[in-house]
């Protein structure tokens, strides 16, 4: 019995340490605001739009759990009524991200 307790003592402390340097790795690799600010994420938008909620989702919890990016540029290559109503109705939803045509991505950048 005395076996397994050993074991499983082991195990948990293992997956502690682990969690404790992954963290302090995650700390290092995606440093601070400063880094955010100067990563923007370019996202062509067409047609009705129909993936772009997904695709915001997706960039929204890799910009908060990572850091990974700090605007992300709807750029309007061809967008339908319907889709630019979409893509206007998610970045005021958004607030880091921006809708802009072809010709203007590099007052963002």
């Amino acid at each position: 019995m005395n076996l397994w307790q050993d074991g499983i003592v082991a195990l948990l402390a293992a997956v502690g340490l682990a969690s404790i340097i992954w963290t302090v790795v995650r700390a290092i690799v995606f440093a601070g605001p400063e880094r955010r600010r100067e990563i923007g994420f370019l996202l062509p938008a067409q047609g009705d739009g129909e993936h772009l909620e997904e695709q915001l989702g997706s960039l929204q919890a890799l910009r908060q759990e990572y850091g990974a990016f700090g605007r992300a540029l709807l750029v309007d290559c061809g967008l339908t009524e319907k889709g630019r109503a979409l893509a206007e109705a998610l970045v005021r939803k958004h607030r880091w991200a921006a809708l802009c045509g072809r010709d203007e991505i590099g007052e963002y950048l």
